[in-house]
């Protein structure tokens, strides 16, 4: 199912609902889904184990590993539950673990990554504390072990975006931030929205957000709930692995195949936090936000295409809100080359600053941001 066609889905996203939840069960289904992570997956099954809140299920997928994986997973009983598939990716494995999943809140834990002992209670608390949300999550470290010594060295989160919850949908799509291992989210929502896309081949979760962020309101916290792995292991499904250098190369394209999806179906109001545009202003705000969000993602076609709207609509100065949206246009974390590189583009910006006033000064506001850079 796509990403955010709501169309071909059948389903409507907007406008933004708050959740009735009016259960009294908060027990949890936790999910891994693994594949030749023989190494790292008992480590992930012991984090989730030692939790002092522990999952009610824990649902295993071994997506067709041909390591030492279904031993070591039948050495843990019937403390979790083992499916054994053919290889088809994590996002299939995950779906059909979503089918089985008896309890009315959802972890997916990456099966190279550790969650804290508290990580389910903190969780749990959030959205007992919410029941106008439909999903809460919170800050991860990222962590390396070094293959001579096994010292485990931990770094900071990396890119994060602190943001009200009304705030939370464009700032997913301007740079994925949050991530499984530290999400809870309501079974009813992952119904809502329906499965993960079996066709992206990178970013699944990076979609699977942003399809949960147009319907539901997050409950949010700034505490540490999951370490991060980062490792030089290959990635992807038995057809298609690839090498930790090509890694960022993949995540750019999948990145830029969901956004254009989202670009065609989103409605133009899903990109401001009130979901509403009343005014011309509130429109160009809107224009502004999607280009800067489309620019980010290397689609610069598209950014531009909203920009050269916006310089003609509402004949007044741009607002510091305004401004401070466009700056953040070239501070995807994969660079912004293509607007000094990319004869085409840089042509379109001259374009721009010529159109009108207002063109002008948004041509300003990318040169200010470059300068910030």
């Amino acid at each position: 199912m796509p990403c955010c066609d709501a169309a071909s889905s059948g389903r409507t996203a907007a406008p933004l609902k708050r959740m009735t939840a009016s259960i009294d069960d908060f027990s949890t289904t936790a999910i891994v889904s693994t594949f030749n992570r023989a190494a790292l997956v008992s480590e992930c099954i012991e984090a989730l184990l030692g939790q002092t809140l522990r999952p009610a299920q824990i649902i295993v997928v071994n997506d067709g590993s041909d390591d030492d994986t279904e031993d070591i997973l039948r050495a843990y009983g019937n403390r979790i539950e083992v499916v054994q598939r053919a290889n088809k990716g994590k996002s299939a494995g995950i779906n059909l673990a979503l089918s089985m999943a008896r309890h009315p809140l959802v972890w997916i834990v990456d099966n190279d990554d550790l969650v804290l002992p508290q990580a389910l209670a903190i969780l749990t608390g959030l959205l007992k504390g919410a029941p106008d949300t439909g999903f809460a999550y919170g800050r991860y470290l990222r962590f390396a072990v070094d293959p001579q010594s096994g010292r485990k060295d931990l770094f900071h989160t990396g890119y994060w975006k602190t943001c009200a919850p009304e705030d939370f949908l464009a700032a997913t799509l301007e740079d994925f931030f949050v991530h499984q291992p530290g999400m809870l989210v309501r079974r009813t929502l992952y119904d809502q929205v329906g499965p993960f896309d079996e066709r992206l081949p990178r970013s699944q979760d990076y979609d699977m957000l942003i399809r949960l962020a147009r319907v539901a309101l997050p409950a949010p916290t700034e505490a540490i709930l999951f370490h991060q792995r980062q490792h030089d292991g290959d990635r992807g499904t038995a057809a298609a692995r690839f090498t930790v250098d090509q890694r960022e190369l993949r995540w750019i394209e999948a990145d830029k195949q969901i956004l254009r999806r989202c670009y065609r179906t989103l409605e133009l109001r899903e990109y401001l936090s009130s979901r509403s545009i009343e005014t011309a202003q509130a429109r160009r705000h809107a224009l502004l936000q999607r280009a800067t969000i489309m620019a980010r993602k290397k689609l610069w076609d598209l950014a531009l295409d909203d920009l050269e709207a916006a310089a003609l609509v509402a004949n007044v100065r741009l607002s510091e809100a305004e401004k401070t949206t466009l700056r953040r246009a070239v501070f995807s974390k994969y660079g912004c080359r293509e607007l000094l590189a990319d004869k085409a583009v840089s042509r379109r910006v001259q374009r721009l600053a010529r159109r009108s006033p207002g063109g002008r000064q948004m041509a300003r506001a990318l040169a200010r941001g470059l300068l910030w850079r």
